[in-house]
């Protein structure tokens, strides 16, 4: 019988963080608790778990290298049952993604469900559309019920179809060159606007990489973004620029009230 379980992401704006909390909420409803392990909080896992969930957004279609190495580093072998799912602009189903599975079916567990979730873009100031408020609202809106039905499959055994044999190197190859790129993203096309900074150290508390230092509103970057972009989604004040312009960020909590 599942008492308890832990559900670890990465989130960068707050997509993957939204997801996690809504499976809490449908556990809690099954009287079944859930803990929430966000890894740039947490070290380590130190409790036993009866089941785990994986949640990662998707960049360049693949899990961001720096939740795989802390899976790989963090989760011990074990033959508990998960579920795994991304997040993701995408709104074409992303079911095949098996590099997480992968990952975690390597630490011995049993991966029951493997799902992509649709969640509004937040790269559109770079390839994609931004999606209107209305449609963010009903996006967010709706997903409660998606994750009602994974729940229940997950609770009643019903299971993923995963070909753990599909190769993923095309993806891989991608990933690595897009890692390459990300390394400067930052420092290439964000800047500052030090009338709208108030000095809250947000983005350089927040950065996954440790990839930003400012002080006294000089914003700095060095050499190891990862593209996750929460730097300039999570600004209060929309200080940070996009190539010296500003724009609206993705403010997830805006459509949560």
């Amino acid at each position: 019988m599942l008492k308890i379980g832990a559900v670890v992401f990465f989130s960068g704006t707050g997509n993957t963080k939204y997801i996690a909390k809504l499976f809490k909420k449908v556990f809690d409803e099954q009287n079944i608790k859930l803990d929430l392990i966000d890894i740039q909080k947490n070290n380590g896992i130190n409790k036993e778990y009866d089941f785990y969930i994986f949640g990662t957004p998707t960049h360049a279609e693949m899990p961001p290298k720096i939740f795989i190495d802390w899976i790989n580093k963090n989760i011990r072998y074990t033959s508990k049952k998960s579920i795994v799912y991304h997040t993701s602009g995408d709104k074409k189903p992303r079911d095949n993604q098996i590099y997480l599975p992968k990952n975690v079916k390597n630490k011995g567990l049993d991966v029951v469900i493997n799902t992509s979730i649709q969640m509004p873009n937040n790269y559109y100031h770079i390839l994609f559309k931004r999606e209107s408020d209305e449609e963010i609202a009903q996006i967010l809106l709706s997903r409660e019920h998606i994750i009602n039905n994974i729940v229940k499959d997950f609770l009643e055994g019903k299971r993923s179809e995963i070909n753990y044999e599909k190769s993923i190197l095309g993806k891989k190859i991608v990933y690595d060159a897009f890692l390459i790129y990300a390394k400067k993203y930052a420092k290439r096309n964000f800047s500052l606007d030090g009338n709208k900074c108030i000095d809250c150290k947000i983005c350089q508390e927040q950065c996954p990489t440790k990839n930003i230092c400012i002080d006294n509103k000089i914003l700095e970057f060095s050499n190891k973004c990862i593209g996750c972009e929460k730097c300039i989604h999570r600004c209060p004040t929309e200080a940070i620029l996009y190539k010296n312009k500003p724009f609206i960020p993705y403010k997830i909590e805006k459509f949560l009230k």
